[in-house]
């Protein structure tokens, strides 16, 4: 998710200690911390940070930003451009990740065959990004598409794809499912609002110390 929350919606999250990858450098993190799209904004991952800092204090976050928004998770099979550049860009920043968030699905939710993949294509990627980075046990944490967008013309699978999602945690290790009960879009049945996805940071970061604690 790269995040299309606004930016004055809510209170911005400045933190020294919670830093981002961009253009191979190292830098403190400020929203939006994605570059895909002019009206990229705020996402999840700075609430996140705050949450596992409440936790270590004595931490520093690093945050890779790869997330490019409306694009099938096709696009992001091993030899796409988008898979090399995230791996690429995680090789470059860290010898040691210590998770990854995936929030993608809405653009496999308009088409059956699409859904009927996902389950298969999610798995690969997973496998192959622990591969990849040489990290058999990477945290990989994925979250429920909102409940908005089956209401949104042509995505009526986004419960279905969500389903597979969930199901994943009795097949795949060191994996979890983040619910969005409860959070809403900014409008356009599309995309949480900045509020709900300072509340979604907070249920990724929940669940990562939770997998770390295992």
């Amino acid at each position: 998710m790269a995040g299309r929350g606004e930016l004055s919606a809510v209170e911005p999250i400045v933190d020294p200690r919670i830093l981002m990858f961009r253009n191979d450098n190292w830098t403190q993190a400020i929203e939006p911390l994605h570059q895909d799209h002019p009206e990229a904004g705020i996402g999840l991952a700075m609430s996140f940070s705050s949450v596992l800092l409440n936790h270590n204090p004595d931490i520093t976050i690093g945050l890779i930003p790869c997330a490019v928004g409306a694009t099938s998770i096709s696009e992001w099979m091993p030899g796409t451009k988008l898979y090399q550049t995230a791996i690429n860009s995680a090789r470059k920043a860290t010898d040691s990740l210590r998770g990854a968030l995936w929030h993608q699905g809405e653009y496999d939710a308009n088409d059956p065959n699409r859904v009927d993949a996902y389950a298969e294509r999610l798995i690969f990627l997973i496998e192959s990004i622990r591969v990849d980075l040489n990290s058999p046990q990477l945290p990989f944490i994925t979250g429920e598409l909102g409940s908005f967008i089956n209401t949104r013309n042509g995505f009526p699978y986004g419960s279905d794809i969500s389903a597979i999602q969930k199901s994943l945690g009795k097949i795949v290790q060191d994996y979890a499912f983040v619910s969005a009960a409860g959070l809403t879009d900014k409008g356009d049945r599309l995309h949480f609002n900045s509020k709900s996805l300072r509340e979604f940071g907070k249920r990724y970061a929940l669940e990562l110390l939770r997998l770390w604690r295992k």
